[in-house]
């Protein structure tokens, strides 16, 4: 099958990526982004990783609709609030990389959200350093056996975001937060 050529006009319309995710609150994002620093002073896990912004991915898309979020609106605004809570670390292990995350306990809620959302995502995570080597995860392991993060937070709303692909070199220029159901948080 052909690659779709972004900037070029086509019979369906402008191709947008759209990302949905969970955002933790600015202290969590806060001391995540710490942990990062740390873990990239112990072996360098990239400008990428340190860079990256702590969330839970609930769905990613590439699709030529251009509003979504209508889409997203509709099948999480009857979602109840619910607790989310980061419990330790973990690591999936991709043959030829690791990826280390921060584990979510009781993730029912997170993943009933991304079933809403066709989505297969079956362990909601957050991402601490993505596909690095496995000599720099070897040299990270003492650190990481030691360490114990915890944090937990009302989760009330989903964030969702946009980008023109034809623009994908501008990043996620458009955002918007779709509120859980208001009816039972203040």
């Amino acid at each position: 099958m052909a690659k779709r050529i972004y900037n070029q006009v086509s019979l369906f319309g402008p191709l947008y990526a759209w990302l949905v995710v969970l955002s933790p609150p600015p202290q969590v994002k806060s001391a995540i982004a710490d942990i990062k620093k740390q873990l990239n002073s112990i072996a360098d896990i990239s400008d990428r990783n340190v860079r990256s912004i702590a969330h839970i991915t609930l769905t990613d898309k590439l699709t030529d609709e251009d509003n979504l979020q209508e889409t997203v609106t509709m099948l999480v605004g009857l979602q109840d609030p619910f607790i989310i809570r980061l419990d330790g670390w973990g690591f999936f292990d991709h043959g030829h990389s690791v990826t280390v995350y921060l584990k979510v306990k009781d993730p029912e809620p997170i993943i009933n959200l991304a079933k809403l959302l066709k989505s297969s995502s079956k362990s909601p995570h957050i991402s601490l350093a993505k596909r690095i080597s496995h000599d720099t995860f070897k040299k990270m392991r003492p650190y990481l056996n030691s360490f114990n993060y915890q944090a937990e937070w009302l989760c009330t709303d989903v964030t969702v975001l946009r980008k023109l692909m034809s623009e994908k070199h501008l990043g996620w220029k458009d955002s918007y937060t779709v509120q859980l159901n208001p009816y039972k948080h203040g």
